[in-house]
């Protein structure tokens, strides 16, 4: 018997069995296929170009994009030799290889050759194709450019690791000796919150150069030279950190709301507080300055607007002065400046009058100069000129004296120049400011002393060191003459001056006694240095204090509180 013969398994191209040895009879039958479609004929470049236009997103199906300069690769990616970059050589025709070591089977189909990638994608997506070692060494990744092509994929190549050579040399010069914080940056137009940045190397702590391993599992919210978190851990804490910049704006949001509110409601009692002035008090003001609770008021402060009108009332006129006696005063000054002008060099650097005159030229423009307005060519500068010259020549038996110029300056801000003159005129006047103008020893000694006994009551410690002989003062008229001998506008700011006088102008020169140790006690913690320290705060060469006018009135509300069991005598000698 012959040997049964063994079916083949081979099967032809076309997917037909050659043997009917199959497990079911309909196997050994032929299959035909359907016959393969057409395939349409490619498509030119300028019907390409035809059908695609600036406003289309993707690129057209039948597009093959090549000779394009390849971007700078990421770091991660880069070598420093020259890098290779594998290339489908089977894309165009243009791009096959013509040596024989690189030639690639061509009897495959070009359906099966191409790969289903996005419209959009480049050269460089195209995954590599099997190769073999040979074909590797011999080609570089620019080797399919034109030579434009090379020298800008070339160029892009080392402007990117240049840059990426400054980052690293920024980051190991580096000199900040804490770790990197996370800035918060608080938007108002948008919810968009930024992220902290990673957590660079620190060159006080960890002065090695980071390496690209430990760059690429780098943190925002840990340190580099401690160990990475997981990226759950992270998730979690950019999750906390966020609720807490939330927690921030939205508290920064509810205090801008609260200033807001709080401005409105000053605005509101201001408006009040005008009206109460200009309506009530004002017209009524000789019944209604003695009512008690009008004296809350002048304590509250007077509107800017009602401040002139207000203090020209408060103060009198007892001197009897009018405008034609400001006009008669500064004619008769300006003129005397000129005769001193017109003098030779040497007659008048002798002439009684013309130290004063020139002191006034010379004082006029150092009076708030935190304004601007008194300065050569100011606004007020002549204004205020005008009212020191007139002043001189009224009280020609004391001429001008350092100080008076900035109380005249306080004048000028808040009324016109004839105001201003009979106003200063008759504040000058008065028993305190007075003593200090024509040097009253006797008065002025008194009122040391009230000043003295105030604070001794109020702040002993400090009364023992600026009255020890230690400190190096030689009395106190060293650190409290520039206060009171300028009715506090050496001192403090124009706002602030302007609420001390608020109460004065009713209250008298009690106030001042008051303000005095106020001041005083504002400074309190500043005031146990040397003498030459203390000077530098309350001396004639001290500036300007900065501070809040409702802080300077809470002080001189609290200098006053004194007990009444205190002894202390006022500025009459009476006991308080």
């Amino acid at each position: 018997m012959g040997a049964k013969p063994r079916p083949s398994r081979s099967v032809s191209p076309h997917g037909q069995a050659l043997s009917d040895g199959g497990r079911s009879p309909s196997s050994a039958a032929p299959r035909t296929l359907a016959p393969r479609p057409p395939l349409k004929p490619r498509k030119s470049v300028k019907e390409l170009e035809a059908e695609y236009h600036d406003s289309d997103e993707d690129v057209p199906e039948d597009a093959v994009i090549w000779n394009v300069p390849i971007s700078p690769r990421p770091p991660m990616h880069s070598t420093p030799a020259s890098p290779t970059r594998a290339v489908s050589t089977s894309l165009t025709p243009e791009m096959k290889p013509t040596d024989e070591s690189t030639t690639l089977k061509e009897e495959a189909p070009r359906s099966a050759m191409r790969p289903s990638l996005h419209h959009s994608a480049t050269v460089s997506a195209f995954p590599p194709e099997p190769a073999s070692p040979r074909l590797q060494r011999g080609r570089t990744w620019n080797e399919d450019l034109s030579e434009e092509a090379r020298e800008v994929a070339a160029a892009l190549e080392e402007h990117a690791e240049r840059v990426s050579e400054e980052r690293r040399r920024s980051t190991r010069n580096s000199t900040n000796g804490s770790p990197p914080r996370p800035t918060m940056k608080l938007r108002t137009k948008t919810s968009v919150m930024e992220l902290p940045p990673l957590q660079k190397g620190n060159v006080m702590i960890d002065p090695l150069p980071i390496s690209k391993e430990k760059e690429a599992v780098l943190t925002r919210t840990r340190p580099s030279w401690l160990p990475p978190k997981s990226q759950k851990e992270e998730k979690k804490h950019i999750k906390e950190w966020e609720r807490m910049m939330a927690a921030a704006e939205a508290a920064e949001k509810k205090r801008l709301a609260k200033e807001a509110e709080q401005q409105q409601q000053r605005k509101h009692v201001e408006s009040n507080i005008a009206r109460i002035w200009e309506q009530h008090v004002i017209p009524n003001w000789d019944d209604v300055v003695k009512e008690p609770r009008t004296r809350e008021l002048w304590w509250r402060g007077v509107t800017p607007r009602d401040r002139g009108t207000v203090w020209s009332k408060a103060v009198g006129n007892e001197l009897s002065l009018t405008e034609a006696s400001y006009a008669n005063a500064l004619k008769r000054a300006r003129a005397l400046q000129s005769s001193v002008n017109n003098l030779p060099e040497e007659e008048r650097s002798k002439h009684v009058d013309a130290g004063w005159l020139a002191a006034i030229s010379r004082d006029v423009p150092t009076v708030f100069p935190e304004l601007g307005i008194f300065g050569p060519g100011a606004p007020l500068h002549a204004t205020l000129e005008d009212v020191l010259l007139a002043y001189s020549a009224y009280r020609s038996d004391v001429g001008y004296v350092y100080g008076v110029h900035t109380i005249a300056g306080l004048l000028v801000l808040n009324m016109s120049a004839s105001s201003a003159f009979i106003t200063l005129a008759n504040m000058l006047n008065r028993p305190l400011a007075l003593a200090f103008l024509i040097n009253d020893q006797a008065t002025v000694s008194r009122i040391y002393s009230t000043v003295l006994s105030t604070l001794k009551y109020k702040m002993p410690r400090l009364h023992e060191h600026l009255t020890s002989p230690e400190t190096g003062f030689k009395g106190p008229e060293e650190w409290l003459h520039p206060f009171l001998a300028t009715l506090g506008t050496q001192l403090l700011s124009p706002d602030s001056c302007s609420r001390l006088w608020d109460i004065a102008v009713f209250e008298g020169d009690k106030t001042f006694v008051r303000a005095a140790v106020g001041v005083l006690a504002l400074l309190e913690s500043r005031l146990y240095g040397p003498r030459e320290e203390l000077l530098s705060l309350i001396g004639w060469g001290a500036r300007p204090l900065e501070f809040e006018e409702e802080q300077v009135i809470v002080a001189i509300r609290e200098a006053g509180k004194i007990s009444p069991h205190s002894s202390s005598p006022d500025l009459n000698g009476n006991k308080r």
